[in-house]
């Protein structure tokens, strides 16, 4: 049996296996950049916020295209010659394009909402706050006439998937064509808006680089944009979708993994100087380190204003049920000295246990 239902040619020549393929990797990619986003900014950090919900369920839109267009192969999409499409496939076919739709808009939209939102945690108040919040205003309108001009191309709409029902619809090449544009849009000012505030705050220069190269990889996306525009143009006929389909399953997840990136500096931070830790021989347990990290790391919730939970070790929330032994001059293991140039430095092993 072929890749495709009721081809008469079992070996017709399709690309549908590709489409799964690139649709399956970026979605499983892009759900491990969610988890890290949430372990770091639920368990690190203890400060989950409205853009960290939001990126969530923008994943869940992602996953809903990719499952849609995986389906979607197996009655046509990717068949690479018309003649190959069977007759009988093509209304399933075009139910499956028309419910891909509110799930790939809803993707673009819910990666760039998560990452607008997040800007308003070190964005200061006045006009470049308000500018921040226009934005987002401007963007959800966008996306919302996008997705219903999408459902309503067709009148009756059930024209969109059975042509056997009289009515007239738009063409479809001039809208997609115009809604990729104005999402390129979007997609650069979203990207570039924190950068006059990055490049004029106080942190070191080279935080500022990372930082700045980060965002700039999101500028990748509008490279997609620009591919699904030319794919948008050459649509003729049903299979001619998907390229178009699989560009859009590479755009959502990448936009997903972009606006990741950057919340998962304390991750990273955290396993540096555990690493570094480790190459000096120096052990610490239980000291809940994650959060010390994290809490030089955080940027400021956009609910609370502050982070929540990141508390030192020293604190009696850490040591609560737990007891602090101190084994000094008891053994090379547990105490060692150093003696150099311009003094003692004696090093202490702390163990804390809990009971």
């Amino acid at each position: 049996m072929g890749w495709t239902y009721n081809t008469s040619d079992p070996d017709a020549p399709t690309i549908g296996h590709q489409i799964t393929g690139v649709a399956i990797a970026l979605t499983i990619i892009s759900l491990i950049t969610v988890c890290l986003r949430t372990y770091v900014r639920a368990v690190m950090l203890k400060a989950i916020g409205f853009d960290d919900w939001v990126i969530i369920l923008t994943w869940v839109a992602a996953a809903g295209f990719a499952i849609v267009s995986i389906i979607q192969t197996k009655w046509g999409l990717g068949l690479v010659h018309m003649d190959d499409f069977p007759d009988e496939n093509l209304l399933k076919f075009n139910i499956l394009q028309y419910m891909g739709a509110p799930f790939y808009i809803s993707s673009i939209f819910g990666f760039k909402l998560a990452l607008l939102t997040s800007y308003l945690r070190f964005i200061p108040k006045g006009a470049y706050r308000y500018t921040t919040v226009g934005v987002i205003i401007s963007c959800f309108l966008f996306h919302l006439s996008f997705l219903l001009v999408q459902l309503n191309l067709c009148q009756p709409v059930a024209r969109q998937w059975d042509y056997s029902i009289p009515g007239k619809c738009l063409n479809g090449v001039p809208f997609y064509t115009s809604m990729a544009s104005l999402t390129i849009i979007f997609d650069v000012i979203a990207m570039l808006l924190p950068f006059p505030v990055l490049l004029k705050s106080q942190i070191q220069t080279r935080k500022k680089v990372v930082l700045l190269g980060m965002f700039g990889l999101g500028l990748f996306i509008t490279i997609i944009q620009i591919i699904r525009i030319q794919t948008v143009k050459r649509l003729e006929n049903p299979i001619d979708s998907a390229p178009l389909i699989m560009w859009s399953a590479v755009e959502n997840n990448l936009g997903i993994i972009v606006t990741n990136v950057p919340t998962l500096a304390p991750l990273i931070k955290y396993f540096n100087e555990r690493s570094r830790a480790g190459g000096t021989g120096s052990r610490t347990r239980g000291t809940g380190y994650p959060n010390e990290i994290g809490s030089r790391y955080a940027l400021q919730t956009w609910r609370t204003g502050k982070s929540k939970g990141c508390e030192k070790l020293d604190s009696m929330n850490d040591m609560d049920g737990g007891s602090v032994e101190g084994h000094a001059s008891k053994g090379a293991n547990n105490s060692t000295e150093f003696i150099l140039e311009g003094g003692i430095t004696k090093r202490t092993e702390v163990v804390i246990t809990r009971e």
